[in-house]
């Protein structure tokens, strides 16, 4: 019963999913269209799959490792923002991950497939940062980027508990909407700094006011 109304709940935000899309196209336009931005985010991104793939075939399962850490990391930060406490924690490549918190909830259960942690701390210093240095700011943000990927893929092959437990439907739109979100203030640091991530939300806000004024007149009219 709790999961349905949860997946439930999960249909009805389906619509404020493609408004983060809308918005995300907006930010993430004209960061691509800004230089060469485009170009050292995406060789970051495939920088990190080739790395990734080329050490998986040499035999090593250091990458499987580091994306697995990688994960459980993410639970735990995400577990501090929440103030719960974290009783264990434990990560291997060959029998995956576990952390054991005094109490959890959606969010934590479903941070590790959202929040892109590593893109988004590299991301919140380019204001700091000298601009000769922001291609290979970028260029780190793309990789970040390229693990994220990679370890949420790992993760859905497997039947994922986190998933599972808040309900497919309900779990999968969270975390598609909550990507973009993320992506979005990403690609609004990178392109412009602390400021557009306003810009961005606000954008957000407003697509989601648009799609409910529309709802509300069509079911009134």
């Amino acid at each position: 019963m709790y999961r349905a109304i949860k997946n439930l709940i999960g249909l009805i935000l389906i619509p404020f999913v493609s408004c983060a899309v809308f918005s995300l196209y907006r930010v993430g336009e004209e960061f691509f269209k800004a230089g060469e931005n485009g170009l050292y985010l995406l060789i970051g991104i495939i920088t990190y799959i080739i790395i990734r793939f080329g050490i998986s075939k040499l035999g090593s399962s250091v990458m499987e490792f580091a994306e697995v850490f990688y994960h459980e990391l993410i639970h735990t930060v995400y577990s501090i923002i929440c103030l719960k406490g974290i009783k264990s924690f434990f990560a291997s490549d060959e029998r995956g991950g576990e952390i054991e918190t005094s109490k959890t909830n959606f969010v934590i259960d479903l941070s590790p497939y959202f929040f892109p942690i590593i893109s988004v701390l590299i991301s919140l210093i380019r204001p700091i940062v000298v601009k000769k240095y922001y291609e290979y700011l970028i260029l780190c943000a793309g990789i970040g980027i390229g693990l994220h990927l990679s370890s949420v893929f790992h993760d859905l092959k497997v039947e994922q508990s986190d998933i599972n437990k808040n309900g497919v439907l309900f779990s999968f739109v969270i975390i598609f909407l909550l990507t973009m979100i993320f992506l979005g203030i990403v690609f609004s640091l990178l392109n412009s700094g602390y400021t557009s991530i306003l810009e961005f939300l606000d954008d957000f806000l407003k697509n989601c006011r648009y799609m409910l004024n529309f709802f509300t007149k069509k079911f009134i009219d």
